[in-house]
């Protein structure tokens, strides 16, 4: 090493373990000393008659031990700092004073004051008291560095004492805690948002008055981000516009009910906020805002501002806006977030009180209703079978009438009586209920029972008005498991980082020991290959991790569908074994010229997904049977996309992978993308093929569905939106 040059030079600091045990006898000593002898009443009377601080002071013995140590105590990753009796530093090591950004000998000399907070110095002056009486206290205040910014930190006080018992100052120990008070924070903040999303969305569950849903939400939002106002807008024609709700601080002006109309709006934003577009605006003043825009926000006396569409569908029922009136801000993501959970709410809360409210409506219009409106006695027996009954169930008027209600709709007997218990007590009962219709069809529906009394008052019949929810239900369950497979994602791309950086370092020193253990004998050698390809693996399976987390981030290309699936099929023919009959069709000659084939996606990572569901419909016949590859075209009206998550109107291509396998129960369909879970045996698989696969399709812009019955096979269509 000296030959390497005094530039490669390292002076080796005090081992750890010495310096501790070190800092522990000089801790030993002084507590030794403050057992053995503490303070008489008078010493504490003059301590306190002097600030706390002001004592005479001489060099003791302890200032000598502290000399003997100061060099190693220099390099503690602690910080360490002496101080006398009138809080002036002594010594203070290296670490003390980097977090407080001065060089040592720059502090020595002056007040502790100048390193703590003006806003904590009476709680530091009164911890201080306290280990004067106590001897060794602990504390947290804000610290202050030398450029002014602010940090947190710990303190742990230990006094000393000399033979006399007289007062010789104190020992500090600092660590800063910042990183693990923002960590503190933030995840106060995060619990304190899922709580709010939980309350908003039992209310919504609770109750169908929008008013009360929109007023509860903003008070809850408006107190969450510590701002001045927050408002729902609602659009009205040519986007002119009413405030349904708000919560306002008592200083600031009041909208609720207030008509609103920006003369730039429809022009400027309609069509970003239909993408659902956030504004996020720290300072109205130097944000490149419309001039008419800037107008009208002045008009209410804002000076930052953060919007967030409500949709319904692709239409824009209105905006959840945050206004920040006493100076500017810096909006965080965290509030982003939370405004965009809540907007999707209020969405669901808006189309629950619309579907309630044209209920209503259309009851008392009967014949011409959508739902299902009967009469039938207390028997069961059906009086009055109304047009919408008919839709929905399938039954003519005449078929229905004088049948018993229960058995014609296969309704569950208990739930029945249940009910009809509640309606008689109560006059009135409403609640689920799971039914069959003619064609044998199971449906779920929200059904409202209302008692009708004789002109005694007698019970004589009741009322039913039933509407079909089972769309509404199937739509939620997508909802819940796509959050659910996003917080898997999150979670999933977390580890995944992790378990990246500690894949690397074993993988290059695998590489590493290879080249440098050439002598090594066959065992050795085969150990790191051993560990070499677990290394690898495990990188890859990380690489599959991140795929569903986040998507691909390569470059998309233009890929001719067509084309790739051949290649896969090619593949599958000549690898998979000869059980299983390999169909296609993917090649018509008598296809229209406009047939679509061309999508925008990475090549790659295509290949995978059609692979991975060929190998998994192999899987599925383990003693043989047929696989099928399809190709189509589908063009997703408004319909069809309102019943999917994330899915826009417009032109797709549609693979099918089809095998005649085992199938997939409906409990096990509901989790096949989920990251780690298989079905397979220890060993046969990760769990991470068909999550990899929806991270792709949702990362080209495309949806899957799977159909599939236990003994019969299963089919898994893939959608990908078309290029022309």
């Amino acid at each position: 090493m000296i030959e390497a040059g005094a530039d490669d030079y390292v002076i080796k600091p005090i081992q750890p373990e010495v310096l501790m045990a070190r800092i522990e006898l000089l801790l030993h000593r002084v507590e030794h000393q403050r057992q053995q002898r503490p303070p008489t009443s008078e010493a504490l009377a003059e301590i306190r008659a002097n600030n706390g601080i002001a004592l005479p002071y001489k060099r003791q013995q302890s200032e000598i031990q502290l000399e003997e140590i100061s060099n190693a105590l220099s390099h503690a990753v602690e910080g360490i700092s002496r101080l006398d009796p009138q809080g002036r530093y002594l010594f203070v090591n290296d670490a003390y004073a980097r977090m407080v950004g001065f060089a040592p000998a720059d502090l020595v000399g002056t007040n502790w004051q100048n390193t703590v907070h003006p806003d904590d110095i009476a709680l530091a002056i009164a911890t201080y008291e306290q280990m004067l009486i106590h001897g060794k206290v602990e504390l947290e205040v804000k610290g202050l560095r030398r450029d002014g910014s602010i940090f947190d930190k710990s303190l742990v006080m230990v006094p000393t004492y000399d033979r006399q018992e007289r007062f010789t100052g104190h020992y500090c120990f600092m660590k800063d805690i910042s990183d693990r008070k923002q960590r503190s924070r933030q995840l106060r903040q995060q619990l304190k948002r899922e709580r709010l999303i939980r309350a908003i969305t039992n209310s919504i569950r609770q109750t169908f008055d929008l008013d009360a849903i929109l007023s509860a939400a903003v008070e809850q939002v408006r107190q969450f981000l510590q701002t001045d106002r927050v408002i729902v807008f609602r659009f009205e024609s040519n986007w002119q516009g009413i405030v349904e709700a708000e919560s306002v601080a008592p200083q600031w002006v009041e909208t609720l009910g207030m008509k609103i109309k920006d003369n730039c709006f429809g022009e400027l934003y309609v069509e970003r906020y239909c993408q659902g577009r956030i504004s996020s605006i720290s300072d109205l003043q130097s944000a490149g805002v419309d001039p008419c825009h800037r107008r009208l926000l002045e008009n209410f006396q804002v000076r930052a501002n953060l919007v967030v569409p409500i949709l319904q569908g692709e239409h824009l029922w209105g905006l959840l806006i945050a206004h920040h009136c006493s100076a500017t801000r810096q909006w965080e993501p965290a509030s982003n977030l939370l405004l965009q959970q809540v907007a999707t709410q209020m969405g669901i809360a808006i189309q629950q009180a619309e579907l309630y409210r044209k209920t209503r409506e259309q009851a008392a219009l009967i014949d011409i209703a959508t739902d299902a409106i009967f009469v039938r006695d207390l028997e069961g027996r059906i009086a009055f079978w109304s047009r919408g009954s008919e839709r929905l169930y399938g039954w003519q008027k005449e078929e229905a009438i004088g049948q018993v209600s229960h058995q014609l709709l296969r309704k569950d007997s208990v739930e029945v009586e249940k009910a009809m218990r509640a309606t008689i007590q109560q006059g009135f009962w409403q609640g689920e209920l799971s039914q069959s219709t003619k064609a044998g069809d199971k449906i779920l529906v929200a059904s409202r029972w209302t008692l009708v009394r004789d002109q005694s008052g007698q019970p004589k019949s009741l009322l039913e008005v039933n509407t079909d929810i089972t769309e509404k239900k199937r739509l939620e369950a997508q909802f819940y498991q796509a959050q659910r497979l996003e917080s898997l994602g999150q979670l999933a791309g977390g580890i995944a980082h992790d378990l990246g950086n500690v894949l690397t370092p074993i993988l290059g020193i695998a590489q590493l020991l290879r080249i440098t253990q050439k002598n090594a004998d066959d065992a050795t050698k085969e150990q790191l290959d051993i560990l070499e390809r677990s290394a690898k693996r495990g990188a890859n399976m990380v690489k599959q991790i991140l795929t569903f987390a986040q998507g691909s981030t390569d470059d998309k290309t233009t890929v001719d569908i067509t084309a790739l699936l051949q290649e896969v099929i090619d593949f599958a023919r000549q690898s998979f074994p000869g059980s299983i009959e390999i169909r296609q069709n993917i090649l018509d000659n008598n296809r229209p010229d406009s047939f679509f084939s061309v999508v925008s996606a990475d090549s790659t990572h295509l290949h995978q997904v059609f692979m991975n569901l060929c190998i998994n419909a192999r899987d599925a016949m383990p003693h043989g049977g047929v696989l099928t590859l399809s190709i189509d075209n589908m063009f997703v009206d408004q319909a069809l996309a309102s019943h999917e998550i994330d899915v826009s109107v417009g032109h797709y291509v549609v693979v099918t992978v089809a095998d005649t396998g085992m199938g997939i129960s409906p409990e096990v369909r509901d989790r096949i993308f989920e990251p780690f879970f298989t079905t397979k045996a220890p060993g046969k698989g990760t769990g991470l093929g068909l999550a990899t696969v929806l991270g792709i399709v949702k990362n080209a812009g495309g949806f899957l569905k799977v159909i599939s019955e236990v003994g019969k096979g299963t089919q898994i269509s893939v959608y990908f939106p078309a290029v022309e």
